[in-house]
Formats: C-alpha cells, sequence, structure tokens
C-alpha cells in the first residue's frame, strides 16, 4: 500500500511516497510498538477503517470511499484528506499519475477554506475525497468540475464575509462621528466656528459610510480574502471622508471658493449655519471626488498654452524656401 499525503502548497510533494508499501513484518511490529497502545496499524488498503493508524503514524478518524485498489479518508490535525493507493506498486503510480492533474485545483481549494468554521471545511473535504474519488475512477472532467464548483462557492462565500467585516469596521464609524456631531453642536459653540468643523468632520464620516454601504450592496466594493485588509480598507475610506469634510467646510467658511449658493442659502463665508456645515460634510464623504475635484479647480495651471502651428514656416539657416510650381 502506498500512502500520499494531499497537503496544501508549500509542504513535500504530493507524489511523494510516506511509506514503501507493505513494509516488512519486522518494520511492521516495531512501528506496532511505537505507536499507541491497543491500535491497530494498518498496512494494505483493507485494512484502512476508522480508528486504526496508517503506516504514518496517524489515526484514521474517517473513511470517505474504499475499494479495493484504494482507500480515501481523513487523518491528522488540522484534518488532511489522504489516498491509500494500491497495494500494487504499478497499479499506484497509475493512480497518482491519473489525478496529479487534481492536485493544484485541490490546494487552491484548501487554501480558500482554512479560515472557514470547522463544519464548513469538513463539508469541502467530502467534496475534495468525491473529486477524488471520480479522478481514481477515470472520470477526470467530473472530478475538475466538482473541484471548480466548490473553488467558486468557497469564493463567494468568501467575498460574503468580506463585505460583512467591511460593513461591520465601517459601522464603527457612526459611534465616534455621533460624538463628534454632539460635541460641536453643544459644547464648543461660539469659538470661531470649531464646532461646525466638527459636525462637518462628523457628517462626512457618516456620509462615507452610507456610501460603503450603498456600494457593498451593488457589489462594487473590492473584497479581499483576508478580514484585516477589509478592516483596514473600511477605516481608510472613512478617514478620507472626514477629511475631505473637514477641507470643504474650511474651504468654504474662510472665503476661499467663490460665492456658492443652493437655492438661497449661502455656502461660503462665515454666515455658515449648523445646517449647512452638516450637508457640505456628509456631501463630502458620501462623493469621494468632489473635494479632489474642487481642489483641481482652484489650482491654477502651471503649464502654457502650446504655440499653434501656422501654415508657413520659418525660414532656418538663411535659406529661403523655394516657391510652389503651379500645377
Amino acid at each position: 500500500m502506498t500512502i500520499v499525503e494531499m497537503k496544501p502548497e508549500g509542504s513535500p510533494s504530493p507524489g511523494s511516497k510516506l511509506d514503501a508499501a507493505p513494509p516488512p513484518a519486522s518494520t511492521t511490529a516495531s512501528a506496532a510498538k511505537l505507536g499507541t497502545p491497543g491500535v491497530k496499524i494498518a498496512t494494505t488498503v483493507a485494512e484502512i477503517v476508522p480508528g486504526a493508524q496508517d503506516s504514518g503514524g496517524e489515526l484514521i478518524d474517517c473513511v470517505y470511499f474504499k475499494r479495493d485498489t484504494y482507500a480515501i479518508y481523513r487523518r491528522g490535525t488540522p484534518p488532511q484528506v489522504v489516498v491509500a493507493y494500491s497495494d500494487d506498486e504499478t497499479v499506484a503510480d497509475q493512480q497518482i499519475a491519473a489525478i496529479s492533474i487534481l492536485l493544484p485545483l485541490r490546494d487552491h481549494l484548501v487554501q480558500l477554506v482554512e479560515d472557514f468554521s470547522e463544519k464548513t471545511q469538513e463539508g469541502y473535504r467530502a467534496h475534495i475525497a468525491d473529486a477524488l474519488r471520480l479522478g481514481l475512477q477515470k472520470q477526470m472532467d467530473t472530478a475538475k468540475a466538482v473541484l471548480t464548483d466548490c473553488i467558486a462557492g468557497a469564493l463567494a462565500a468568501q467575498a460574503r464575509t468580506g463585505r460583512l467585516v467591511y460593513l461591520q469596521w465601517a459601522g464603527m464609524a457612526i459611534i465616534p462621528a455621533l460624538a463628534l456631531i454632539l460635541v460641536g453642536g453643544a459644547y464648543v459653540q461660539n469659538r470661531a466656528g470649531v464646532h461646525l468643523l466638527l459636525m462637518s468632520a462628523g457628517a462626512g464620516a457618516i456620509g462615507a459610510v452610507l456610501s460603503i454601504a450603498i456600494a457593498i450592496r451593488a457589489r462594487t466594493v473590492a473584497i479581499e480574502g483576508d478580514w484585516k485588509a477589509n478592516a483596514v480598507d473600511a477605516a481608510v475610506r472613512v478617514g478620507i471622508g472626514m477629511i475631505s469634510a473637514s477641507v470643504l467646510f474650511l474651504l468654504l467658511n474662510s472665503g476661499v471658493l467663490s460665492t456658492i449658493t443652493a437655492g438661497t442659502v449661502s455656502l461660503t463665508g462665515d454666515k455658515m449655519g449648523w445646517q449647512v456645515a452638516l450637508i457640505v460634510g456628509f456631501a463630502a464623504g458620501f462623493l469621494e471626488r468632489l473635494v479632489p475635484d474642487l481642489l483641481e479647480k482652484t489650482v491654477p495651471s502651471s503649464s502654457q498654452e502650446k504655440p499653434t502651428a501656422t501654415t508657413a514656416a520659418a525660414p532656418t539657416g538663411g535659406v529661403v524656401s523655394p516657391p510652389e510650381r503651379g500645377g
């Protein structure tokens, strides 16, 4: 019997043999002494049963499939799907070659689900075992389809989790944003507009959170597989919204931007009310490109207009171009 351990990338080659099959009687006896007392060591495919120890020294937890020429089972911590190939070396080599094309797909799937719950991982391990069985039964197209569908399902589940983490971390900005608005409105009034600046920054955070929520609903947010990356991205977007809101408020309140009105309400100058400050901040946080576009318009362009080409070229080096001949 040949046993090949099914490990993700970075581990020994999937085709490497853990045991020579079957070992001599003396080797088996020695392994039995080193194994768990009272636990039978499986040295052939027929002896692969739950509760036994395989010849690699691992306890067999579950047998997914078992035939005369192979067995597919689970062992170890963390659990791994393992194939025990035929007791005949020639047949075993053929089996290894037959399913080698499935190993990259298997490795990809194992990496995708490594952060899933144990129950979910076990479901994917069962699909991996089924795909390996189909490969050993020479149904390669069906085997690849099983793994491909599992990978698509794992990616979709990973995206759902990523969107949830993204929204959770973005939503955490709601409380400090409301705190800024309340502090600005209640405790620092009449201090040269500082309270309006704080209220505008808080409204910018709320606008950014709403923008993120709409983008997540529309599936237009780039979700990473790592939850930390999603959390950082969400925090950065909220921070950008707060900074944009503060900058836009200062541009309007200081009069740097020209007079802007909405209806009969002026959006510039030191006469801005708290309602206008909240609206300005919310708009800056919700529309990510609003402040950058305004800044680009307010900064004068350093480039000068290029001279337009003339139809008659100036003489060069004192040589006058000959006149055109009439046709």
